[in-house]
């Protein structure tokens, strides 16, 4: 990998810390440490806040007029345009009004929703699912991506929470082959974002979080990459050492088919796996997540902890499977197959050689290899480990979340959660069957927020109407045996709030279920009985 050597840092964290999941302390006005902060508040910096709040809107799409305005002038709303047609700014308004957020100045010109996580001074980074510019099969692009009138209203939120002071960075690092200014233009965020900045003096900041990007290069159609490196305060490695989901496993089997493995190995073995970072997402003091409503071919969803996949501005050390069948200690495919190791070769040599002549010679052997289960099929159709079987992908997204949440501004591993944290998802349109970027639309119409992205992500999966107990990616999280928790209650923990009622997940259980189509390789393995 090739990468300004003075913007990337690396931090080694190998020494023991004990279990935490209370938050870090902030002063309320300058974002720095102070123990006499008062604990009710600060306590919601952390994630032991559980309560999930659900909102049916009934709506099937999404205003068109930017920049999105309220329906009505709200007594908080500090602008004068309205846009009566936008009904999705009324319904993220209730999704935090029911989250009990500054409840007691709801409806008054006080409320401040967002002033228990964020005070002026602070830095607040925006993380909304872009994931790819297009849909593959041409299908409707919002089941896959989120829509920037879902934006506006967190917008404005955050601004009156600064009150004049600090900053907002909005970035994602997309799928190796995305095109992050064209995915900013369709979601419109791109002219969102240019029009507000015209409207507050906090210095709004929208990037690529990728260093590289691949491109179209001259020789059989293969890929090579362009230099993206687009955060200005530079990146940083981030080593989580024995916190790792991964320590203790064999290095030389973890993939991840865009890369080469020797980059892999590189970056994780005994007491060493580290994930490369934008220092504008370790700096942050807090994080804001908008996920989409998607199913997922190797985590069965996307929600809140699949969202922070799109923090890591290097993809090569992010392991997606393991090479070889179950029997053999991996979970590449269900079957063990000799065509398939030889096909796994040749691709480790496509991208571990530097020649792109190279790369298209053992891509043509490759393809060769690859078609022969015209003549004799496989036992199965799955590779790189996009099945109910996967075993490796929430490890990795377990990784990457402790590693936001535990890294000081630094690079630091510490003992308490250091930053504050809220998810808005858009599910107006949703995705369900091959997702994540191959989804059937869908539109269920639902907003959802949180604090806790296990919880979330354990409410989302049941709504969906899936088993918790059958998604590695929920059921680990859930139960963290870690002293780096994400999440340190239980089931009865939780709280959804469902309308104007509160319900534990049993009852909400009973209630809903969308019955989202799982994904193909999922079919019959993760759907509630």
């Amino acid at each position: 990998m090739k990468t300004r050597t003075s913007e990337v840092t690396k931090v080694w964290l190998t020494s023991a810390v004990p279990v935490a999941c209370i938050p870090r302390q902030y002063d309320t006005m300058k974002g720095t440490p102070n123990s006499a902060a008062t604990k009710r508040k600060e306590q919601r910096m952390g994630l032991d806040n559980y309560k999930v709040a659900v909102t049916f809107t009934g709506l099937r799409g999404y205003p068109r007029t930017v920049p999105f305005h309220p329906p009505q002038k709200y007594p908080e709303y500090r602008g004068t345009q309205l846009d009566p047609q936008n009904q999705v700014y009324h319904y993220v308004r209730e999704t935090l009004y029911r989250l009990g957020m500054d409840s007691d100045n709801f409806d008054t010109p006080a409320w401040n929703p967002l002033k228990e996580i964020i005070q002026p001074g602070m830095m607040v980074f925006i993380k909304p699912n872009t994931v790819r510019h297009f849909h593959i099969q041409g299908k409707e692009i919002f089941s896959v991506i989120i829509h920037a009138s879902v934006l506006r209203p967190m917008l404005d939120y955050i601004n009156i929470a600064l009150n004049g002071r600090g900053r907002i960075i909005i970035g994602d690092a997309q799928v190796i082959f995305g095109h992050f200014d064209e995915a900013m233009a369709i979601a419109q965020i791109d002219e969102l974002v240019k029009w507000y900045r015209q409207q507050t003096p906090v210095p709004i900041e929208l990037f690529d979080l990728r260093i590289y990007r691949a491109v179209p290069s001259w020789v059989g159609g293969q890929r090579a990459r362009a230099k993206v490196e687009q955060d200005p305060r530079g990146y940083q490695f981030v080593n989580l050492g024995r916190h790792s989901h991964f320590e203790g496993m064999d290095p030389k089997i973890l993939r991840i088919n865009i890369a080469s493995h020797k980059d892999m190995k590189a970056h994780h073995g005994p007491g060493k796996h580290e994930y490369l970072f934008p220092k504008s997402v370790l700096q942050s003091d807090v994080v804001i997540s908008i996920p989409k409503f998607k199913t997922h071919r190797r985590t069965a969803v996307t929600m809140a902890l699949k969202n922070h996949m799109g923090l890591p501005a290097w993809k090569d050390s992010l392991p997606h499977f393991r090479l070889g069948s179950p029997k053999e200690g991996g979970d590449q495919y269900p079957n063990s197959s000799a065509r398939k190791r030889f096909h796994t070769k040749l691709r480790d040599r496509v991208e571990a050689s530097p020649y792109m002549l190279a790369k298209a010679i053992y891509s043509g052997i490759d393809r060769v290899v690859w078609h022969t289960r015209y003549i004799v099929p496989f036992k199965d159709n799955v590779n790189e480990g996009m099945w109910y079987g996967n075993d490796t992908l929430w490890r990795t997204l377990l990784d990457i979340n402790r590693t936001l949440f535990y890294t000081d501004k630094d690079g630091n591993l510490r003992d308490t959660i250091q930053k504050g944290y809220l998810c808005m998802m858009d599910g107006i349109i949703g995705g369900e069957g091959d997702g994540p970027i191959s989804c059937d639309p869908i539109t269920p119409g639902v907003l959802m927020g949180g604090f806790n992205p296990v919880a979330f992500d354990t409410v989302g999966s049941t709504l969906m109407g899936f088993d918790i107990d059958r998604i590695p990616l929920v059921k680990r999280g859930l139960e963290q045996p870690s002293d780096l928790p994400l999440f340190c209650g239980t089931k009865e923990s939780i709280r959804v709030v469902d309308g104007d009622e509160s319900l534990g997940l049993a009852e909400f259980q009973q209630r809903r279920n969308l019955k989202f189509a799982p994904h193909p390789n999922w079919v019959g393995h993760l759907e509630r009985q």
